[in-house]
């Protein structure tokens, strides 16, 4: 009788571990990237705005030569549509005037005042770079992303709302446009939330998934957890894993049980926010939602890239992103500290990603 029950209790086991999610296939997160291109024409990076480390690994990304021979297009959220032009002449190797540069980056209609991290703005020299060193028709091109603005028109938030609205059909119309039906390749690199399956959100994997399906492979960056203690779920197996590491599949794999706990989040809690719409927040944050999980090292070690100094040198430029503040938000802002414009909001001192 104790033998049967034994070798029940045995059978179980084995059975047990048969159903149990299979663990996910780790690579080096490059590698990865790139073998992903082999069975979709769109790898969707999801940034965590102002990570230096992932902004630096899209410059490896970048450099490789893999990317221009086989990849070729990278589409931005850090670059506003009307300065399309403008790009193109530059990352091609012609001399343009810094204060036009400029506008390829800061005529952007979503960021808050504009776009500033340093890391963010070295993706085009970064470009041009590589692409002075390829002939004309092996040469990189950069998509710019948001939806074309024309500051100087732009005088109330009524203005700005219908361009606003366009943060993600635009993109998606050019990447149907420009990508998808002349059968090419592209990287698009956008804040999680223009990826993550989110309620009512009609973002732009959401979209291309509507016309699109299996088009896009979404990668989403891993942060850990707000509350240090969840940290210890993922174990020996998250300190084994080097950087940058890519895990493949999520979803179906034993990373949805390892990374998702009750209680568990990226992100502090907002006040306010429903119970449904933070579930469903903490499954994007954490990389549930993605094919993909990309690790960049842990929690601790995440770092702010530095600000772009231009946002109070240039006193007529720093006048008029605060305009573009105000007019956005209804109240001015903070030209001391706190809002990018002022010195103290950079200062020479690596700091930790975490600290406000």
């Amino acid at each position: 009788m104790r033998a049967t029950i034994l070798t029940l209790a045995a059978w179980l086991g084995m059975l047990l571990q048969a159903l149990a999610a299979p663990p996910p296939t780790v690579t080096n997160a490059v590698d990865g990237i790139f073998d992903t291109f082999h069975t979709h024409p769109l790898v969707g990076l999801g940034e965590i705005h102002n990570w230096a480390q992932e902004l630096d690994f899209y410059t490896v990304l970048l450099r490789d030569p893999r990317f221009a021979r086989e990849v070729g297009n990278i589409v931005l959220e850090v670059g506003d549509a009307a300065q399309q032009e403008t790009v193109d002449r530059y990352v091609n190797g012609e001399s343009v005037p810094y204060t036009e540069l400029r506008r390829v980056w800061s005529d952007n209609v979503g960021w808050f005042p504009t776009v500033t991290p340093v890391g963010s703005i070295n993706l085009y020299p970064v470009i041009r770079e590589v692409n002075l060193k390829l002939p004309p028709q092996g040469r990189i091109k950069a998509w710019l992303g948001e939806p074309p603005i024309n500051w100087p028109e732009i005088k109330t938030k009524a203005d700005w709302d219908p361009i606003e609205a366009k943060r993600d059909s635009y993109p998606t119309d050019l990447i149907i446009r420009e990508i998808l039906s002349k059968n090419k390749k592209a990287l698009v690199i956008y804040g999680t939330d223009h990826f993550g399956i989110l309620p009512g959100k009609d973002n732009i994997r959401a979209l291309l998934d509507r016309t699109h399906p299996g088009a896009f492979f979404v990668v989403s960056p891993f942060v850990g957890y707000a509350d240090e203690r969840c940290g210890a779920q993922l174990g020996k197996f998250a300190r084994r894993l080097a950087v940058p590491s890519l895990l493949t599949p999520v979803r179906g794999s034993s990373l949805e049980k390892d990374i998702y706990r009750q209680g568990c989040a990226a992100f502090i809690r907002p006040p306010g926010m429903a119970e449904a719409e933070y579930q469903a927040r903490i499954k994007n944050d954490i990389g549930l939602n993605g094919d993909a999980l990309l690790y960049l090292g842990p929690r601790n070690r995440m770092m702010q890239g530095p600000q772009d100094p231009d946002a109070y040198l240039d006193l007529d430029y720093r006048a008029e992103l605060a305009r573009r503040w105000e007019l956005r938000l209804g109240k001015k802002p903070d030209l001391t500290s706190g809002d990018n414009l002022a010195p103290s909001d950079n200062p020479a001192t690596t700091r930790s990603f975490w600290e406000h």
